[in-house]
């Protein structure tokens, strides 16, 4: 075995040929593809037997692989089949034709596995001393040997011929991809002239297998920069590129493979984005997402772009022919900023109309919703000044009786009638203070109050001062009374008065459905279960009863609830239910 620089690039061509295989192999439902696999496979058997007999000191071995390099011969053939595939012509030639095409080579290995019975492939063999490749055989030409050369020339020449004419009739894209494989192909024929007229001078070298490295790597630089493979190329009439709609084919492999005058003058695209990804489009399709991508038909789209609206469908190409493949597909595109114009005035005076309307309705419900509230707020009024009425004329009541006992008595005063005298004075001073704060209740319609400035009140700041106090709601707007403040003032105050120790009070809510809970909570004592209920009642508590009396009739005057649910031994719990409508959050 020897090993030298000839054998040494035989070896490299037979690797770059199995990559170039083992790419093709991935896609074998593609007759593209799967026609450059049978190119690649054929390459790659010329080197592999060539390099064997460049490695083989032994003229019997160098024999054997001459003779079975000659597979050689189908190589301008699959060559011939890969162009036609390529230039989608491949089912114009009937696979009886190309069937025939294998008969010459199959002759030519009958003859050159008898050679020495005829001459009329190798009359003569020489055993050579060369630097590049050391010992090896030198061939003389039979008659023979010329039949296969213009056959394979022939070949050649033909698929040269199928390159040319798709160059002229096809996009610049496809145009580079036909030159570089059309050169590529150019390797193997310059070092089979060479082999054929020129071989003493290379003493025998036959350069031809070593040739298809140039041509892989031309192709390997095909694939990575112009998208060879990737985009097939696809006929159009030229009634396609004068529409004055626009028309985009992309095809199988989501590439953009062709666009009319008419889709570079409706979008912002030039002959430039022919090769790459569908993706590139997507920006001028932002109203749509990604759906416009789709293999999908039958379903127009529209889509903003710039100063222009443009409608567009997509339909697949090629779907029921090979449906494996997926499917191209063919984007129409129209200009149809006009009659979009024209929809959006007239929805705009229709959003006019509606909005006009819809102010109309608020106005209306509000005005509703006040007169209700002052209604409501009214009866409330007149039952606080009915109880406080009441109260103060009980307590003068007593005054009165105990002024009258003095005043009989003609004796020494009496100092526990003094007394409760004196009580009765302060209890009607305490009424009248405690009712006047609430003399403004039901005099003006609710507005919507934010909870977060009622914490910033002096009063209520005041009554915070010594305790901790959190606020864990945000943004939220009620719809109450004027009194609304009121309402934490006395929770704040009946929790320092008689929470038994509150440091801390916390303010919190949460969305129940459509209405909203506002929590106020203590670390006091709380409430027993069995007062819960008529804690709110007239007439419990301090200050005659009033204080969480007044504290549900300002909340019901807009229809918010409040109830006590704490846990007795662990602070006050009360919820104060807003209806729906009736709070905002921001």
């Amino acid at each position: 075995m020897q090993f030298s620089l000839y054998a040494g690039l035989l070896l490299l061509s037979s690797l770059i040929s199995v990559a170039l295989a083992g790419y093709a192999s991935h896609r074998p439902s593609d007759k593209v593809m799967r026609a450059f696999l049978y190119l690649m496979i054929g390459v790659f058997c010329w080197s592999c037997t060539s390099f064997f007999e460049a490695i083989s000191t032994s003229i019997g071995y160098k024999l054997f692989w001459s003779v079975v390099s000659v597979i050689d011969l189908v190589v301008p053939v699959l060559f011939l089949y890969f162009v036609l595939q390529f230039t989608r012509n491949g089912d114009r030639i009937p696979k009886k034709a190309v069937y025939l095409l294998l008969i010459i080579p199959v002759i030519s290995f009958i003859l050159s596995a008898t050679f020495p019975i005829h001459g009329l492939v190798w009359p003569k063999i020489y055993l050579v001393d060369t630097i590049l490749a050391g010992f090896s055989l030198f061939y003389v030409h039979g008659a023979w040997y010329w039949v296969e050369i213009i056959y394979s020339l022939l070949l050649y020449f033909a698929a040269a011929g199928v390159l040319l004419h798709a160059v002229i009739r096809s996009a610049p894209v496809y145009a580079v991809q036909m030159w570089l494989v059309f050169v590529s192909s150019l390797f193997p024929v310059i070092s089979s002239l060479l082999y054929a007229f020129a071989s003493p001078i290379f003493f025998g070298i036959d350069f031809t297998p070593i040739s298809f490295t140039l041509t892989g790597l031309v192709l390997i630089y095909a694939i990575t920069r112009h998208l060879l493979f990737d985009l097939i190329p696809i006929a159009h009439e030229q009634i396609i590129m004068d529409m004055q709609e626009g028309v985009i084919v992309i095809d199988e492999q989501d590439r953009i493979v062709e666009l009319n005058p008419a889709a570079m003058k409706l979008l912002p695209v030039t002959s430039g984005v022919v090769g790459k990804h569908v993706s590139y489009l997507s920006p001028l399709f932002p109203d749509c997402g990604d759906e416009w991508s789709s293999c999908s038909d039958g379903r127009n789209r529209l889509s903003h772009i710039g100063d222009r609206w443009i409608e567009f469908r997509v339909s697949p190409v090629n779907r029921k022919r090979m449906p494996e493949k997926g499917c191209g597909r063919l984007l129409l595109c129209i200009d149809v900023t006009d009659r979009e114009r024209s929809k959006q005035e007239l929805s705009a005076r229709n959003e006019e109309l509606e909005k006009i309307n819809l102010d109309l309705a608020h106005e209306v419900s509000e005005r509703r919703l006040a007169e209700t509230s002052l209604r409501l707020a009214n009866k409330k009024l007149n039952l606080l000044t009915s109880i406080t009425r009441h109260d103060v004329l009980n307590w003068v009541t007593v005054v009165n009786g105990y002024a009258r006992i003095l005043q009989e008595s003609g004796d020494e005063p009496d100092t526990e009638s003094l007394d409760r005298i004196v009580h009765a004075g302060d209890t009607i001073g305490e009424i009248i203070s405690f009712t006047g704060v609430y003399e403004d209740m039901g005099t003006e319609a609710p507005k919507w109050i934010s909870v977060e400035s009622v914490f910033e009140e002096p009063d209520i700041a005041r009554l915070l001062a010594p305790i901790l106090f959190s606020l864990e709601v945000s943004g939220l707007m009620v719809y109450a009374d004027l009194m609304f403040s009121r309402v934490f003032y006395n929770l704040l105050d009946n929790s320092l008065r008689h929470g038994n120790g509150v440091t801390t009070v916390r303010v919190s809510g949460y969305p129940v459905g459509q209405e909203y809970c506002l929590v106020y909570e203590d670390n006091g004592q709380g409430i027993p279960d069995d007062e819960k209920e008529i804690v709110f009642s007239q007439g419990h508590g301090k200050n005659s009863g009033l204080g969480l009396f007044l504290i549900r009739e300002v909340l019901d005057i807009t229809g918010i609830r409040i109830r006590e649910c704490g846990v007795y031994g662990k602070g006050v719990r009360f919820e104060m239910v807003i209806p729906e409508g009736g709070y905002r959050l921001s």
